[in-house]
């Protein structure tokens, strides 16, 4: 997610409201960019990469991430060998 873009470091170039895949980012009135829409932003660090200034900063975890839960857990069959195809086809 874009986290921060520097009003004193942009030079109003619009090289990542050209490049972003998602158009999150516009020009205000003086030229200036900033995140429009942050939520679309996809982390993709292109705007961070082409802005010839280095005024954008993307951090891929500017939010907590919700944890991980593991999928729903399956027992082995026994007996059924996959790997016999007569079994298998019968």
């Amino acid at each position: 997610m874009i986290q921060h873009i520097d009003d004193a470091k942009c030079v109003g170039c619009g090289v990542c409201v050209q490049k972003c895949p998602l158009d999150a980012i516009r020009l205000n009135e003086a030229g200036k960019a900033f995140i429009a829409y942050p939520d679309d932003c996809m982390t993709c660090y292109v705007c961070e990469r082409l802005c010839p200034a280095g005024a954008i900063f993307v951090h891929p975890f500017k939010e907590k991430l919700p944890p991980v839960f593991p999928g729903p857990q399956y027992e082995a069959v026994e007996g059924n060998d996959l790997r016999d195809k007569e079994a298998y086809h019968a």
